[in-house]
Formats: C-alpha cells, structure tokens, sequence
C-alpha cells in the first residue's frame, strides 16, 4: 500500500471533534515522482456507513474515527468526525488543535497509472487507485520525508533492473509499480533476489526460443 503526506490543510475545528480539509491534493508531483490526478480515487474501502476510516500513524488497530469524503479539482476534501471518548483519539486530536499533528497520509492502492518523462524524470501518473484510509501524522515541516524513506528502496530496485536486465528507466519503473510491493511487506530485501529469478527466466526464453522477452 502506497503513501503520500501532505501538510493538513485544516479548515476548521471544533471542540466536538469535527474538522475539514484536504488530505491530498491532484497534479502534485511528490518527491517520489507520482502525481495523483484528479478524480483517481475511483473505490475506496469505507465503514458500512460510507464514510473513510481515519488511523494515527497507518495503524489499523488505533483508529481515531471516520471521515465523509468528497473529490473536487483540488484534492480529497474530509469532513471528519474524531472520537473523543477514545482516550488516544482526544490526545491526537488535541495536538491536532495546537498544530503539533499538523499532516494527512492517505494510504492507496494504485490501480492504473502511465509514466511521462518530465524534465529528465520519469513521472508515475495516477488515474485510478482505491483508497484505504486517511492518517494523522506528525511530519508537517517534512511532509514527503515518509515517502522519500519508503521510495527510496523502490528506486534501488529499478536501478537493479535497468543494471542487472538492461531494462529503461521507463520500463524498470513500470515493472517496480507492479512488484515492489510484494516485496517490501516481505522485508524489503528480496528486490535482487527476484532480479536474479527474472534475469534467470529471460535467458531461458532466449535459449529455449532464441528470442529476448
């Protein structure tokens, strides 16, 4: 599951626990080099009553409360409800109020997305994801240090498949979106074990058939 922190940016609050704001914004391109576009939350995972679940820190097993959710050509605008009675939530939530917990991570799963180049760069566009839930976290004055730390193993492994199988940049990030994560809930670790197992694989194509795949 995919992550990107952007500062909260917090409409209004209350004392019972109501908040808005966007938790992430479209055409923004993160250190990471994705963009999500507008409208790409195309299924969410939602509580029987419609509405998104909202977590501390990605942790499904603290869950604060819910949130309504609408899209617009800005970004995920919540209209959320935090539940004070749940002693942990109150405590988010005050440092929420006094802008300590200042940043949103919307965690997804990316369904559809194309690759442009950009200034040299190779850019992931979004179009269709499904969202899980929405997290309060602590790093607003580094909103993308998370995802630079859990993207950073990402682009190690595309540097191993443009070496080790003499992949592109784009064809090495296209084949990274798709089997990375796998990866990483395993530990992390396995990226060039499963380089070898590809590389493996190509040179039995080529002998059995004499082509490359």
């Amino acid at each position: 599951m995919s992550k990107i922190e952007v500062p909260f940016e917090l409409k209004g609050m209350d004392d019972a626990g109501n908040f808005e704001g966007y938790a992430a914004v479209f055409n923004n391109i993160d250190l990471g080099d994705d963009v999500i576009l507008p409208g790409a939350f195309t299924r969410v995972k939602t509580t029987r009553g419609g509405r998104l679940k909202l977590a501390l820190f990605h942790d499904l097993t603290r869950l604060v409360g819910s949130a309504a959710f609408t899209q617009d050509d800005h970004g995920l605008y919540l209209k959320g409800k935090i539940n004070l009675a749940v002693s942990y939530a109150r405590d988010a939530y005050e440092l929420m109020k006094e802008e300590t917990l200042d940043s949103m991570s919307i965690g997804f799963n990316t369904i559809k997305a194309t690759f442009e180049e950009r200034d040299g760069r190779t850019v992931r566009l979004i179009s269709a994801a499904e969202l899980w839930e929405a997290s309060i976290v602590p790093f607003g004055m580094n909103p993308e240090a998370k995802v630079t730390d859990v993207k950073s193993d990402i682009r190690l492994f595309e540097a191993a498949l443009r070496e080790r199988m003499g992949l592109s940049q784009k064809e090495a990030a296209a084949v990274a979106s798709l089997g990375y994560s796998a990866v990483h809930r395993d530990g992390g670790t396995a990226a060039t074990a499963i380089v070898d197992e590809l590389k493996e694989i190509s040179n039995l194509f080529k002998n059995q058939f004499g082509v490359q795949p």
